[in-house]
């Protein structure tokens, strides 16, 4: 972001990915964890095709076990590994939000409290802070990354069930939460969506229903199947999409839709928790049919983009995606 311009969209140039080693094997499982240790070493392989990683560990034991020969670094993109403590992988929730001068910090309570203990990940935007010698801008509001999504052009959008429950901000309203948004972005407007999908335990994160890919055109989930718990969640917020009106520069949205993984609305698994990364995008994908149509769509969205996709049936059992554990 530019001194004066708005938050910058995730498709805009970037320096790192910023992840988490997993080591957390209360919610791993011990049977478990080497097999997501596995598929964070072939995501860090995949980023580094595109950009720099900077890659935390809880302390010096794991970083000094992890094997960074295995990687090709190159001279333009290097695997940087950083002591860091935390609880666990979800860096896109309890990380900072990155600005050219500065970070934002905001403060994390695991979702609503439901994954405790969570104290080392709400420290993590203050450590990166110091690690990074910038200046840090801290607010006592609870907000997750993956509960925000930004335009580049002053718009941002997410869910009430998400940013306005009362396990988040109990006593704060909907005018007051936008109150500290807006200036915190430096946004104009926020677009607000009932619901997230069913069964999602961070109450309906944005990233997993609809996301920017360019300043006005939205790539929104959605379903056929009217048995699926998610049809009557995401019909409603298609509608709303495709009638909002930006309220000043008078521009409405175009809206691409994708379907959801398979026929499975038990897990939020969702196309929609891909990454921008330098030349490419990274697409989360299922072992599941509908995953050859979503990559010919993202396909026919970018196609100057790199699209690769990366299997993450592991992940979403934890019920997070590939946009949830990057930043």
């Amino acid at each position: 972001m530019n001194k004066r311009g708005h938050y910058l969209a995730e498709w805009e140039k970037q320096h790192t990915t910023w992840l988490s080693w997993p080591h957390n094997e209360k919610e791993w499982k011990k049977k478990r964890i080497g097999k997501i240790q596995e598929f964070y070493k072939e995501l860090i392989k995949i980023i580094l095709d595109f950009q720099n990683v900077n890659l935390i560990f809880p302390n010096i034991e794991l970083l000094n076990d992890f094997e960074v020969r295995a990687y090709c670094n190159t001279p333009q993109h290097k695997l940087k590994k950083i002591i860091i403590p935390n609880n666990d992988v979800w860096i896109r929730d309890y990380g900072p939000f990155f600005m050219a001068q500065k970070i934002l910090d905001f403060e994390f309570n695991s979702w609503g409290g439901k994954f405790p203990p969570w104290d080392l990940d709400n420290n993590v935007p203050k450590e990166i802070a110091t690690y990074l010698g910038c200046e840090i801008e801290s607010y006592p509001f609870i907000l997750e990354g993956g509960a925000v999504e930004f335009s580049g052009d002053g718009v941002l959008l997410t869910t009430e069930e998400c940013v306005l429950n009362k396990n988040r901000n109990k006593n704060l309203t909907k005018e007051q939460v936008a109150q500290i948004i807006k200036p915190a972005f430096n946004i104009e407007e926020i677009i607000w969506l009932k619901h997230g999908l069913a069964n999602d335990h961070t109450d309906g994160h944005i990233d997993n229903v609809a996301r920017f890919i360019n300043k006005k055109t939205m790539l929104v989930c959605n379903t056929n199947n009217k048995k699926n718990k998610n049809y009557d969640r995401l019909r409603p917020s298609i509608e709303y999409l495709q009638k909002w009106q930006h309220p000043k520069k008078e521009y409405k949205l175009k809206i691409i839709e994708i379907p959801l993984p398979g026929n499975n609305d038990e897990l939020p698994s969702s196309y929609a928790n891909f990454i921008f990364v330098n030349g490419g995008v990274i697409i989360p994908t299922f072992n599941c049919k509908s995953d050859s149509l979503a990559l010919e769509i993202f396909k026919k969205i970018f196609p100057d983009r790199k699209i690769v996709g990366i299997d993450c049936s592991l992940l979403i059992q934890e019920g997070g995606g590939l946009h949830c554990i990057t930043k």
